[in-house]
């Protein structure tokens, strides 16, 4: 489509939109082109599910090109004025200050530990997993530079970290080891570095993907080593001192390698996306924070031949669910009902080989 036909009819489309309709019919994706090469940031917009492509912004480093293993390889600050960027062949993390949704300038590349796979953002504070170097690289944001606050270890060494993530309002950050088979927190100090972690074993092996809910409660992933129809997803209630107390403990999918965790705007449901099975799985929350299955068989959604889900996330409205399929190279859009069903595929947008991270707004 004519990108200044499909503005022209976005804004004449949105003046008839109230506000919370606008925000489920117009969202921006980003992803990351985890090129090997000269890595970047894809931009899409969604228009009620529909894709249209805006554009590439180079990261000043490279990517992989192939896939990174983890959850979050890019971030969005809470205002939607700020991205990070990792860029985990090239050891470093970029930033980006973005205006109206669409227009990104990079403003800093800073250098990490090795192989930098997952990111997260809290204010103005940055901590960056160093899969390769298995630790945390910590920086505060200042007028769009880094300033570095110092590299912190995890539990052990191989421990094939998957993602780090501020929870509590910034309190905590938290990590996830496949090879530990442990989820470790670690308090957030006030000058912004991290103090002495507590280390939590998972309810399941291989714990990857998890998400915070506005109540507090942890839903983490657990691939089980990749064994067929052995996924699991468990919750857990974090306490003010940083310690994890399971509520429901590997809740199964029925599906292979249940990786990423997203949760909507509502708080009432939790996904996982299943890379062995070519599909999602839906939960519900009860309200103790415990989950239970939306659909018997483990398959809320089911994206077809050859396809390997991997990062996903939810438009700011929380109807639209956007999902990197690895395995068919897109992202896909999905509608989520008021019931937590989902429905689609609606539309695809293609993305580079080994692309990874995908961030909705």
């Amino acid at each position: 489509m004519n990108i200044r036909r499909f503005f022209l009819t976005s804004a004449l489309a949105g003046i008839a939109l109230t506000g919370s309709s606008r925000a489920q019919a117009l969202q921006t994706v980003y992803t990351l082109t985890n090129d090997a090469t000269t890595n970047a940031v894809a931009v899409h917009v969604s228009w009620f599910g529909h894709f249209f492509s805006i554009g590439h912004v180079p990261t000043g480093g490279k990517g992989t090109g192939s896939g990174l293993g983890s959850q979050g390889a890019l971030a969005l600050s809470n205002d939607g004025r700020h991205l990070v960027a990792v860029n985990p062949g090239s050891d470093s993390v970029a930033t980006f200050d973005i205006h109206a949704g669409l227009f990104m300038r990079r403003t800093d590349v800073a250098s990490t530990g090795k192989m930098p796979t997952s990111v997260t953002m809290h204010g103005d504070l940055v901590y960056v997993l160093g899969a390769g170097s298995d630790d945390l690289s910590g920086f505060r944001l200042h007028r769009g530079r880094l300033q570095a606050l110092g590299t912190f270890p995890l539990s052990a060494t191989g421990a094939a970290g998957a993602q780090v993530s501020f929870v509590a309002d910034g309190r905590f950050v938290v990590v996830t080891e496949r090879a530990t088979n442990r989820i470790v927190v670690y308090p957030v100090q006030r000058d912004g570095k991290l103090g002495t972690a507590k280390v939590h074993p998972s309810s399941a092996p291989t714990p990857f993907g998890f998400i915070e809910r506005a109540d507090g409660t942890l839903a983490v992933s657990e691939a089980v080593g990749g064994q067929q129809t052995a996924s699991a997803l468990s919750t857990y209630s974090l306490g003010r001192d940083g310690s994890l107390t399971p509520i429901t403990k590997a809740a199964a999918t029925n599906q292979t390698a249940a990786c990423w965790v997203a949760v909507p705007r509502n708080g009432r449901f939790v996904y996982t996306t299943n890379t062995g099975s070519g599909t999602v799985t839906g939960f519900s929350f009860v309200r103790d924070g415990s989950i239970k299955l939306l659909d018997a068989t483990g398959v809320s959604a089911n994206l077809g031949a050859a396809a390997r889900p991997i990062d996903f996330d939810f438009g700011r409205a929380g109807r639209m669910l956007f999902v990197l399929d690895s395995g068919n190279d897109r992202i896909v859009s999905l509608y989520r009902g008021p019931d937590g069903r989902l429905w689609g595929p609606i539309d695809g947008v293609r993305t580079p080989d080994g692309a990874a991270g995908i961030v909705a707004r």
